[in-house]
C-alpha cells in the first residue's frame, strides 16, 4: 500500500480486500522449515535501524484519558501514516483497515485461509508521563544510548506493536508467508478501558463470524530476576487468565455547617470508616488453576523439600497461601484485591462538606463475580459504618454511605485458556529457541488487557510479552524512567517471527 491510494484503501474493508492479497509482494510467499534452538527467524536487519523505528514512535506522545478534551487527537491520526512509512513490505502483504478513530486492523492471507486465524494484539496509547523533572531522559525524546531506548510505551505497549511490525516486515521482504492467515489488531485507548479501540474491533469481528485459533496480547514476559526466590533461570510467564476489574464509588453523608460545631459523624469520619474496614477485611485467598500450574512448572526446576511442595501445592495450601500473601504482588494471584485510590471530600477547612467520596479500584480473581463483590463490600461497610448520632441526614432519603458501580469500570474475570495443547506447545517451542535456559510457566494477569474484549473469539488467548524484564524495568510501567535494552527487545521480534512462520 502506497501513500498515493491511503485514503482509499482505508475505506475498504478486510473482506473487499481478501482476495487482492492472496499473494505476498514476493509473488505468493514461501513455506519455511521449522526452527531450531539458536536459529534466528529471519535475516536480522541491523538492529540500530529497528530501534530508531521504535523510537519515532516512542516521539509521538499518545496520552489517552477519560476526558477527551485532554487528548491530542491529530497524534493519534498520525500512527497509521508513520507505520506505513515504516514498513512499506508488512503494508504491501496485509491489508488495512481504520476501525473507528482508535484502532488500526491488518489482515495477512496466509497459505490455508480455510483454518482458523491467529489474532495478535497490541496497543498505542500510553500513560501520561507523571512528573518530567524525574525523568534520567525526556519521556518521550526515544532517545537511544548505551543500548537501551528510552521513553513512555517502551514497554507498554508501542514496543509489543512494533515487535510484531518488524516481524511481518522482515518475513514478508522474504517473501514468507504464514500457513494461517494472520490478523492484527492495535488498539488507541487500552489505557482507557479500550471502549472506542478494542471494544469495536471485537464487536465487528464478531459481526464477520471471525473465530481465532488463538490471541496472543500483552501481559506476562521473561522474567529475570522476580521469581529468584524459587529458581535462578529466567522463567516465561504466559498470562492464561486475566483478574477482573471493577471501581466502586463510596459516598458518605453528613450534616453541612461550621466546622467549630460538628456532628457526632461526619461525612469524611463515616468514609474513613468504611474505607478503614474495607482494608482490614480482606477478601480470602484461594488457590486457581492457573497460579497452581505456575507453582507446579517452578516445582519441577526445584529439587529437595521445597521442589516437593510446589509440584504437590494442594497437599501444602495454608503453607503456600500464607506465604503467597505474605508479598503484595504474590497475594494478588490468590485473591482478590481491593486499593483505595481517589478521595475527595470538603473545599474549606472551616466547612463541613454534606458528602465525601472515594474511588475503589478491584481486581477479581477469576471464580468470584462482580456481584458477589459488590455484595461483600457493601456488607462490611454496613457492618462497620456508625449511622447513629447526626439528625442532619434524613435516613429515609440517603444512607449514610452508598456504594455504587463507576459506569464503565465492571469487567468480569476472564476464565483460563489451556495451559497445555497444541498453541502452548508452539509458543513453547518458540521460547526454548530464543531462550533455551527459560522455564515456560503458566501466569494469571492481574492487569487488565485489551484481550479481555477478545474472550468470545476465542478459547486460547495468551497474555505474553516476548522479551526479558527485569524487576526494576517493570517497576517503571506506568512510572518514570520506563525504558527497554534493544538487545533484549530485538529478541521479541525474534520470538514473534518464528511464531508466525512456524504456525501449523
Amino acid at each position: 500500500m502506497t501513500g498515493g491510494n491511503m485514503a482509499d484503501s482505508n475505506n475498504k474493508s478486510l473482506e473487499e480486500d481478501r482476495s487482492a492479497k492472496t499473494d505476498n509482494s514476493a509473488g505468493g510467499g514461501k513455506a519455511v522449515e521449522h526452527l531450531t534452538a539458536g536459529e534466528p527467524a529471519a535475516a536480522v536487519e541491523p538492529t540500530a535501524a529497528a530501534a530508531a523505528r521504535l523510537a519515532e514512535l516512542i516521539r509521538i506522545p499518545t496520552v489517552s484519558s477519560y476526558n477527551p478534551e485532554d487528548e491530542d487527537e491529530l497524534l493519534f491520526k498520525k500512527i497509521p501514516g508513520v507505520l506505513e512509512k515504516l514498513y512499506p513490505n508488512a503494508h504491501a502483504a496485509m491489508s488495512r483497515e481504520i476501525v473507528g478513530e482508535r484502532a488500526i486492523v491488518y489482515r495477512w492471507e496466509g497459505h490455508d485461509p480455510e483454518k482458523l486465524p491467529v489474532l495478535g494484539l497490541a496497543h498505542y496509547d500510553v500513560v501520561p508521563a507523571g512528573d518530567k523533572t524525574a525523568w534520567k531522559h525526556k519521556p518521550f525524546s526515544g532517545e537511544i544510548i548505551d543500548g537501551r531506548i528510552y521513553g513512555r510505551g517502551t514497554l507498554d505497549d508501542k514496543g509489543m506493536l512494533v515487535s510484531w511490525m518488524e516481524a511481518v516486515e522482515r518475513l514478508s521482504a522474504k517473501g514468507i508467508k504464514p500457513r494461517r492467515t494472520v490478523y492484527l489488531a492495535f488498539g488507541g485507548d487500552e489505557e482507557t478501558t479500550g471502549v472506542r479501540g478494542a471494544r469495536k474491533v471485537a464487536s465487528l469481528f464478531e459481526e464477520r463470524g471471525l473465530r481465532f485459533s488463538f490471541i496472543l496480547d500483552e501481559g506476562g514476559a521473561v522474567a529475570v530476576d522476580q521469581l529468584s526466590a524459587f529458581t535462578k533461570r529466567p522463567v516465561a510467564l504466559f498470562g492464561c487468565a486475566e483478574k477482573g476489574y471493577l471501581t466502586l464509588k463510596i459516598t458518605a453523608q453528613g450534616s453541612g455547617g461550621h466546622a467549630s460545631a460538628p456532628p457526632k459523624h461526619s461525612a469524611v469520619g463515616r468514609l474513613s470508616q468504611a474505607v478503614a474496614a474495607l482494608e482490614a477485611s480482606p477478601f480470602p485467598m484461594k488457590l486457581t488453576s492457573v497460579p497452581e500450574g505456575m507453582l507446579r512448572a517452578l516445582g519441577q526446576d526445584i529439587g529437595g523439600a521445597k521442589g516437593f511442595v510446589l509440584r504437590h501445592p494442594r497437599l501444602f495450601l495454608r503453607t503456600i497461601l500464607a506465604n503467597l500473601g505474605r508479598d503484595g504482588t504474590t497475594a494478588s494471584m490468590v485473591r482478590t484485591t481491593l486499593a483505595p485510590t481517589v478521595l475527595r471530600a470538603g473545599e474549606r477547612d472551616n466547612v463541613l462538606p454534606e458528602t465525601a467520596e472515594a474511588s475503589v479500584n478491584i481486581r477479581i480473581l477469576p471464580g468470584e463475580t462482580v456481584a458477589g463483590t459488590v455484595d461483600r463490600v457493601k456488607k462490611i461497610i454496613d457492618s462497620a459504618v456508625d449511622s447513629t448520632g447526626d439528625s442532619g441526614v434524613d435516613s429515609t432519603v440517603a444512607a449514610p454511605v452508598n456504594v455504587t458501580e463507576v459506569e464503565g469500570s465492571v469487567f468480569e474475570p476472564v476464565p483460563a485458556g489451556p495451559m497445555s495443547g497444541p498453541t502452548w506447545n508452539t509458543m513453547a517451542q518458540e521460547v526454548k529457541r530464543v531462550w533455551p535456559e527459560a522455564i515456560v510457566a503458566p501466569y494469571l494477569m492481574t492487569a487488565t488487557t485489551d484481550s479481555r474484549w477478545y474472550r468470545n473469539l476465542s478459547k486460547n488467548i495468551y497474555r505474553f510479552i516476548p522479551m526479558e524484564v527485569t524487576a526494576e524495568e517493570a517497576k517503571a510501567v506506568h512510572s518514570v524512567n520506563e525504558s527497554i535494552s534493544i538487545a533484549a527487545w530485538e529478541k521479541s521480534i525474534d520470538f514473534l517471527s518464528g511464531l508466525l512462520e512456524n504456525l501449523d
